[in-house]
């Protein structure tokens, strides 16, 4: 061959290229390195009746591509069928079936329809070209051949056709559905989730106009899909579109024009995703937030929001309200001697005549038994006394499950807007002290709030003023109760304590001032004062040497707080105490009101490395199926369960199962309001890992704990099977 100055490369040596020539090249001949190599490279098909061109492909070729050979139309059709390259060079002047022949062969065959064609010829005349071209070919290389033209086209060409490829592989396997139209908004494609989204077959979209998918309830957001647009090449949103069958659907949608060069819209493209599943899981979300899993009725935090609504409400048309909050008598005793199905199955039946009494009134579930009842537009106040009454009377009568005959009344306070308070935690007050008071006398009856009610309601509320101003005048000390290691003796934690020291010297039982702190909402303020408290004495004694974790209660009431979990993270960064050396006490009370949130703020507290614990295990649903799906570390067994061990023979069953149930689980257990050592002995034979209580030490201030810590002071414990 010659090489030209241009660098075009000519043929040569025609004379050389006899037919046995050509047959053994066909068969012998091929251009790659390596099989390994060879199985990666695009597989290029050349097609020329002429050997010397073959030979100025190839060797232009041969580096970047495996190639295969064919001398005329037949073998060419033949190679395809066989091996289905990634491009063909396709002379188009070969005797018997010239390149246009081979070409609309393999275009007509959805097999090899999708193969990019390129040309070469000598042809130069425009109608041949464009006849190749409306044949199906993609490129056109004339005669002499440029070595960089060659290399350039058909690299060009491959890279097309994977970048096509690569669209086209989203397009089919994307999880979103997928709708090309015109410029008219007729639909030109659909990829299978479209269909499956829609109900329709591709057949049935295309050639639709893209209207055929928007559904006609105009009582929805959807509009006309082509004012989406506007004067903007792009729309996001969401809206409700039907399907084959005409179910309407809640879906997302992205809608963008597609421009030419010139600027003029060529293509719509919508891309959408069928939003059902997830309105549904976060409608059930919502649900479940808002309401009791047991009862199905509305829990506390509905029926707080919804009474501050009410309020507002009320305050607006200058309507008068009633609230009353009720509580079971005696249940925790059916509960605990019955079992916990039969105490499920009562607050249902309590609920549905509950809801029997109550018309349009607002019924809610705000705790293990109590229940709270909202009436907006009280006509009179003797109204809600009809509605209490009505309660009684229904819950009055007979319970019969499996066998057993179950009799149940409630304690029924009454309180009213305007005239017993302006705020929801006001009128939930008074509620609850008038249901106090109505549980004082016995249960199985009303009270409604009065402001001269007996002295022990005015002192709670002198002890609601009293607190506020302990909390501001800063009244309160932490002191700390030691865990004793059962094994040895020895001090390896300890649980923070509030107490509330008065001016004069005297102190405020915890029993009176937590479960008001806890009504009122101050609660709050008092934990995360007490929190904050003992992690920084903590973090004095673990600087000293004495690494005993500090145990921290939290409230019901803490736990419906937002910031919960960054009140703890702040107050380990504040002062730099480790998680590990903290713990967090929470009653089965805490989660039941809402599982999923509950185990949400449990696991992001766990992430920190901060321990939890289940406190007063036993006195609420002691159930196997919180403990196990929260992370929890520890098992706090209630101080009743623990009262009269060993002679009580039913606390003694109750505590030697929660111990096996806490071991089998991986849990350390506590006992409580140990007091004796007998008691002590008889829990650690059973596995109990601490105990808490005043064998040991009560709850001492903090400088009384140093010296426990200082003195290294041990409880001595009989070895096993002593006395």
């Amino acid at each position: 061959m010659s090489l030209s100055p241009a660098g075009a490369l000519f043929p040569g040596r025609m004379a050389e290229a006899g037919p046995r020539r050509i047959d053994k090249f066909i068969l012998k001949k091929t251009y790659c390195m390596s099989k390994n190599i060879q199985k990666q490279k695009p597989l290029v098909l050349i097609v020329d009746d002429t050997m010397m061109n073959i030979d100025l492909l190839a060797d232009v070729l041969r580096e970047d591509y495996r190639l295969g050979i064919a001398t005329n139309g037949v073998k060419a059709l033949e190679f395809v069928r066989k091996n289905k390259p990634d491009l063909i060079l396709l002379d188009i002047m070969m005797p018997e079936m010239d390149g246009f022949e081979v070409c609309r062969i393999l275009k007509e065959d959805s097999r090899t329809r999708a193969i990019p064609i390129i040309f070469i010829t000598a042809l130069s005349d425009t109608e041949n070209v464009a006849r190749g071209f409306q044949l199906g070919g993609c490129d056109y290389i004339p005669k002499p051949f440029h070595t960089l033209e060659v290399k350039a086209r058909v690299k060009s060409k491959l890279n097309e056709l994977n970048q096509l490829s690569f669209v086209e592989n989203i397009f089919h396997t994307s999880l979103e559905g997928i709708v090309i139209t015109d410029q008219d908004m007729v639909i030109t494609m659909a990829n299978s989730m479209a269909c499956s989204i829609t109900g329709y077959e591709q057949d049935e979209l295309i050639g639709q106009p893209i209207d055929i998918l928007q559904t006609r309830d105009r009582g929805d957001t959807s509009h006309d899909i082509h004012s989406f647009l506007g004067d903007n090449d792009h729309w996001s949103g969401e809206l409700w579109n039907r399907r084959k069958n005409g179910e309407r659907f809640p879906q997302k949608l992205a809608l963008s024009a597609v421009r030419n060069l010139w600027g003029d819209i060529i293509n719509y493209v919508a891309i959408f995703h069928d939003m059902s599943e997830i309105k549904r899981h976060k409608d059930e979300l919502k649900y479940q937030a808002n309401h009791d899993a047991l009862t199905g009725l509305p829990n506390r935090t509905f029926f707080q929001f919804r009474l501050i609504d009410a309020l507002e409400d009320a305050r607006r048309h200058e309507e008068k309200m009633a609230l009353l909050v009720l509580d079971l008598d005696h249940f925790k005793q059916i509960n605990d001697s019955l079992g916990h199905l039969v105490g499920d199955y009562l607050l249902k039946e309590v609920s549905s005549r509950l809801e029997g009494c109550l018309g349009d009134a607002l019924l809610a579930r705000l705790g293990s038994d109590e229940f709270g009842i909202l009436v907006e537009a009280l006509g009179s106040e003797e109204w809600a006394v009809k509605i209490a009454e009505q309660i009684n009377l229904s819950l009055g009568l007979p319970i019969f499950y499996e066998g057993h005959k179950l009799f149940i009344s409630s304690s029924i306070g009454i309180t009213f807007y305007p005239e017993d308070g302006l705020d929801p935690e006001t009128l939930m007050k008074n509620g609850d002290i008038a249901m106090a008071q109505a549980k004082a006398r016995g249960g199985n009856t009303y009270q409604v709030f009065h402001r001269e009610m007996d002295e022990r309601i005015a002192n709670l509320l002198s002890l609601e003023s009293n607190l506020r101003r302990a909390l501001e005048h800063e009244e309160f000390l932490v002191f700390y109760q030691p865990k004793v290691d059962m094994r040895t003796g020895r001090i390896i934690a300890m649980e923070a304590l509030v107490r509330w020291v008065l001016p004069d010297g005297g102190m405020v039982s915890p029993a009176e001032f937590i479960p008001l702190a806890e009504k009122t909402g101050l609660i709050v303020f008092l934990g995360e004062w007490v929190l904050k408290t003992a992690a920084r004495q903590t973090k004095k004694w673990w600087d000293q040497g004495y690494k005993v974790p500090v145990a921290v209660n939290l409230s019901p009431r803490q736990f419906q707080e937002e910031n919960l979990v960054s009140v703890v993270r702040d107050t380990l960064r504040e002062t730099g105490l480790v998680p590990e050396a903290l713990e967090l006490e929470i009653t089965e009370g805490v989660v039941m009101e809402n599982e999923e949130n509950a185990l949400t703020i449990l696991r992001e507290i766990d992430e920190m490395g901060v321990q939890l614990a289940i406190d007063d295990f036993g006195t609420g649903y002691s159930s196997l199926h919180y403990l196990k799906q929260f992370p929890l570390h520890t098992l706090k067994i209630d101080k009743s369960f623990v009262d009269n061990i060993p002679a009580d023979d039913e606390n003694v069953a109750i505590a030697t199962a929660i111990i096996h149930m806490g071991k089998s689980l991986g849990l350390k257990v506590v006992a409580e309001g140990v007091e004796e050592m007998e008691q002590c002995t008889f829990l650690r034979d059973l596995g109990c890992d601490q105990l808490q209580g005043w064998l040991f030490s009560p709850a001492v201030d903090s400088d009384a704990f140093t010296e426990l810590l200082t003195t290294n002071t041990i409880l001595q414990i009989p070895p096993y099977g002593g006395k």
